[in-house]
């Protein structure tokens, strides 16, 4: 097979023509090898959700089951790589059992509550995830209160701190460190996004830990698939040290004796004193991981609040989406947020389009048509389309 004709099944022979090319250089590409092709990891919690919903509510189930099975076995990472087919497979039961535990499945696999509404919002993982938690433990309840018992309506501190939550899920967009130093003055945006109320970073500390942990677990189950002779092969200079010639070596000593409570953890990170345990803190660094594993923490949907730049300094959020619920000015976010025009737009749009999206679920979800929070994000959704379409 060769080019598009080719990955599209159409040419199954593989003739290229090579038109107006000169000899030397048909022969160069002729001769010359093949470069090797890397897949990327090819799951997320989010899509085994949206293939469970495949798979449940497709009108020919067969045909359902057999278009989810075909995701999950042709992945171009495990391609000839055994030990990488194995780590998916435990990779998907770890994405079951954390569904079931969420509820978002039941035991047979029927998808369950918020599974619709996480699915519709897949790009956003795993800010859809922390957003049906805050859901389910009545955060948003607690926040979404009218102005008068019976009315309909909320007030302009009740909006803005809901736009604050959902730009802190789904508006994640980062300043450099060094921009929040500078003395530079704001004339109609605030600019830095401040932190998520207390009630709501509490339930996000609580989600992330509980997320962990589990994580942490498979983890220590995958462990089992590493490749230890490559885990204790130093990457440059590919020295072993777990043969019989490095034996008198200090450091070999004290790396071998490194297993007690390190079944997960890389033997190079031993030196530094970290044990299974310290997987269980939110955003542990990949250097700590079995590299041969093939997983690293981002196929975690933890969502940590802090981003630190590579000299420890904390990056703060663009809080161009609540500028614009306030002033409505596109041209206040290229002035004080630094964006692009174009960027600006299109961020803004997608925006829009995901509070648009919660509000049409949670419609569809909520039996009782005067619930607070149905009625919340539906005069949120509103406003902030009317402002958008302005622009």
């Amino acid at each position: 097979m060769s080019g598009r004709a080719g990955r599209r099944g159409q040419d199954v022979l593989g003739n290229v023509y090579f038109f107006d090319i000169p000899l030397p250089k048909i022969g160069k590409l002729i001769k010359s090898k093949v470069p090797e092709l890397r897949g990327q990891f090819p799951l997320s919690i989010s899509l085994i959700l949206r293939l469970m919903l495949l798979a449940s509510r497709a009108d020919d189930p067969e045909d359902g089951k057999a278009k989810a099975l075909s995701v999950l076995k042709h992945s171009l990472l495990s391609f000839k790589r055994p030990r990488t087919a194995d780590m998916l497979k435990l990779y998907f039961l770890f994405s079951l059992q954390l569904l079931v535990k969420e509820g978002y499945i039941d035991q047979e696999g029927n998808p369950t509550g918020f599974a619709g509404l996480v699915s519709h919002l897949h790009y956003h993982e795993p800010s859809n995830f922390v957003f049906v938690s805050f859901l389910v433990r009545g955060l948003f309840h607690n926040l979404c209160q009218p102005t008068q018992k019976g009315s309909r309506r909320f007030s302009k501190d009740v909006m803005e701190k809901l736009v604050l939550v959902l730009a802190n899920l789904f508006g994640r967009h980062y300043f450099p460190a060094k921009f929040q130093d500078a003395n530079t003055k704001f004339y109609q945006s605030k600019v830095f996004l401040d932190d998520l109320p207390d009630d709501f970073d509490a339930a996000l500390h609580e989600y992330n830990m509980q997320v962990t942990k589990d994580f942490a677990n498979f983890l220590q189950i995958v462990s089992r698939l590493a490749d230890m002779k490559q885990e204790y092969q130093l990457p440059l200079s590919k020295i072993q040290f777990t043969g019989k010639e490095c034996e008198d070596s200090p450091l070999v000593s004290h790396l071998m004796s490194c297993t007690k409570g390190r079944v997960a953890i890389s033997p190079f990170a031993c030196l530094s004193g970290n044990f299974d345990g310290d997987l269980l803190h939110p955003g542990v660094s990949n250097n700590m991981i079995l590299h041969t594993v093939g997983i690293s923490h981002i196929q975690a949907p933890v969502l940590c609040p802090q981003r630190m730049d590579s000299q420890g300094r904390k990056m703060p959020l663009n809080a161009y989406a609540l500028d614009f619920y306030k002033h409505g000015s596109l041209v206040g976010l290229v002035q004080d947020n630094r964006m692009h025009e174009g960027a600006a737009y299109q961020m803004l749009k997608d925006f829009s389009l995901t509070i648009k999206a919660i509000s049409v679920s949670l419609r569809e979800l909520c039996e009782n048509e005067e619930d607070n929070v149905v009625l919340a994000f539906e005069q949120l959704s509103n406003t902030f389309s009317e402002k958008f379409n302005k622009v």
